[in-house]
């Protein structure tokens, strides 16, 4: 690249500057031209057994398969439009942080939720987010935590509440497979505990009744068991236990927001949010809705990254994030419909 620094004043490559149509050259290994327009430069695509090459000019593997083309950054910084060199220096590798790895990728629902919050919190914009959900009038903004790590002070330090949580569920599993690890928290003590099942173009995914998916992953009968508690009553577990079906990283969340808050204080209300593009999921959050207790019903809620778009498109200091939502990709398509 021509700089080994980001510019903190680009943008990731968006819909303006990226070709609208590759196509794969003849030949092997697979080569495609960057897709950043007018690049002319000739790349191996990446493949399991090779990472492919990086464009010199633009920084990006450019990947190609039967499902379409994307891209990734060699350097996950790039990929940021808020506090990239905390983020470089901060979350990538943090050992609290799962995957790591794929914080470069054009799809990263990881890096988005990086943006997008932390220029909410940067421009003092996250009690306005939290409001929207819990339909109150607070100004005082809440805790930032992002995949469990608090991004509201310098420390970058794992959350208590979350290692308590995780030691009373997830201590005995059956399976090796990770631990929850909630996309988003927003915090309050003593008010509110929000946390945020990020989606960007991967959908939710389902519990059946049956044996395992694979070897890291629990039946539904599992689910149920490991993931309850007779003190919570957010969700219905009679009408959970009658179904053929759960959206168990949802299931998790709401169990996981609720045991926390009322760790945290007596008044502190747990709210679940599934975050998502416009046009999709609504099927599934009116699904999980109807697992949620009569009582509880406003704990659990779905928006959208548009709505987001939407609450901030007057606010001065977020010229920047608009500009990034407007122009944000998926499969090198506008993603979002601002």
């Amino acid at each position: 690249m021509k700089t080994s620094q980001p510019d903190t004043e680009r943008l990731p490559y968006g819909i303006n500057e990226l070709k609208p149509k590759v196509v794969p050259l003849n030949g092997k290994p697979r080569r495609v031209r960057c897709y950043v327009k007018n690049c002319q430069q000739v790349l191996k695509t990446p493949t399991r057994a090779e990472k492919g090459d990086v464009c010199p000019d633009h920084g990006i593997r450019c990947h190609y398969s039967s499902a379409g083309a994307t891209y990734a950054y060699a350097d996950p910084a790039w990929n940021i439009i808020a506090s990239a060199r905390e983020f470089k220096q901060q979350i990538i590798g943090h050992p609290f942080k799962y995957e790591s790895h794929r914080l470069g990728l054009e799809r990263s629902e990881d890096t988005l939720s990086w943006n997008v919050f932390r220029s909410l919190q940067e421009a003092g914009a996250l009690a306005q987010f939290a409001n929207q959900i819990t339909k109150e009038e607070c100004r005082i903004e809440p805790f930032l935590y992002l995949w469990g790590i608090c991004i509201s002070n310098n420390e970058f330090e794992p959350w208590d509440l979350l290692i308590a949580a995780r030691r009373r569920f997830e201590a005995n599993l059956p399976v090796d497979r990770p631990q929850t690890e909630p996309d988003i928290a927003l915090h309050l003590p003593g008010r509110y505990l929000i946390l945020i099942e990020a989606k960007f173009t991967s959908p939710n995914t389902f519990y059946k009744r049956g044996p395992r998916k694979d070897r890291s992953s629990l039946t539904f009968e599992e689910l149920l068991n490991i993931y309850q508690d007779k003190k919570l009553k957010c969700l219905n577990m009679r009408q959970a236990a009658s179904g053929f079906r759960i959206p168990y990283q949802l299931w998790r969340n709401m169990i996981f927001a609720e045991w926390m808050a009322a760790a945290d204080h007596p008044h502190t209300k747990a709210y679940h949010v599934n975050l998502v593009r416009e046009g999709y999921e609504e099927k599934t959050a009116l699904e999980f809705s109807g697992l949620m207790s009569d009582k509880f019903q406003d704990r659990f809620q779905q928006t959208t990254w548009e709505q987001v778009y939407r609450m901030v498109q007057d606010e001065p200091r977020l010229v920047r994030l608009r500009r990034y939502l407007q122009t944000k990709t998926a499969g090198l398509k506008q993603a979002f419909r601002v």
